[in-house]
């Protein structure tokens, strides 16, 4: 994830041209860059891990448990008790969906907890129950937090820009005796 951030800066300080700088072309220019744990990608996430989200600035708490959720791909393909809405398909088509993004934010979500760290930079998520196991997960972050990190100057260092603006994550957890699928 480092070396995607990394290339992404340098791209970006070659399409900027040679303007004047202060930093270097490898370090942001602001200390505001959302980085999620686990990453984007990652793989053999336990199963009682914490979501930490670290914005490297103080931001409006508010604006941050009302913009992320987490969402299983087990959840996606079990019952739903909205009829209008009892087909989800894929988790890439529902990222593709806003809509159903909407829903599965919703009614869907996993349900859990937001602490703080006094600073109010970084928050963790923890889930109610243990995530399940071998199951690939997404952290949806909504565009207000995305437009309160612009305003910040801040970026996010991983993920994918849905059809609204918004940014999505994804990990797969690990087996249920702590494999992640070796035996």
């Amino acid at each position: 994830m480092l070396a995607r951030l990394v290339l992404i800066t340098l791209l970006v300080g070659t399409v900027a041209g040679c303007s004047k700088r202060t930093t270097s072309p490898v370090q942001p220019a602001s200390s505001a860059v959302l980085k999620s744990t686990p990453g984007d990608g990652a793989t053999a996430v336990r199963l009682d891990a914490g979501i930490s989200l670290d914005f490297g600035v103080a931001v409006d708490r508010g604006v941050v448990e009302r913009g992320f959720h987490l969402i299983s791909e087990a959840d996606m393909s079990g019952p739903c008790p909205d009829s209008s809405m009892a087909v989800h398909v894929s988790m890439d088509s529902v990222m593709s969906n806003p809509a159903m993004l909407a829903h599965m934010d919703a009614i869907h979500a996993t349900a859990g907890a937001i602490t703080w760290n006094d600073a109010g930079t970084v928050c963790t998520f923890m889930p109610d129950t243990l995530m399940r196991a071998q199951t690939r997960y997404m952290m949806h972050m909504d565009r207000s937090m995305l437009e309160m990190m612009g305003g910040k100057g801040g970026v996010m260092a991983g993920g994918q820009m849905t059809s609204l603006g918004d940014m999505v994550s994804h990990f797969q957890t690990t087996t249920a005796d702590g494999h992640a699928g070796h035996h």
